[in-house]
């Protein structure tokens, strides 16, 4: 399985969010919207090969908030 980080700086504090590639709401890097969003506030990173990857990445990150998405990575540690 690999994972991608959703990073957004403009809604709310900056924060930077992981998600399984699967999830609908990252959908491979794409997010909701199929590419179609503005990068002018949040950009998606990734694929990571395993959650230990995106977690490194995460924290290099300066944000904020660092978690993990509520829907698809419910109980993945």
């Amino acid at each position: 399985m690999s994972y991608h980080i959703y990073e957004n700086w403009q809604a709310g504090p900056p924060k930077a969010i992981i998600h399984c590639s699967s999830c609908q709401y990252c959908n491979n890097g794409l997010g909701r919207n199929n590419g179609d969003y503005d990068r002018s506030h949040a950009e998606w990173h990734g694929p990571y090969e395993d959650l230990d990857a995106a977690q490194e990445a995460q924290r290099r990150m300066r944000v904020v908030e660092c978690r993990e998405c509520q829907f698809c990575m419910r109980g993945a540690n």
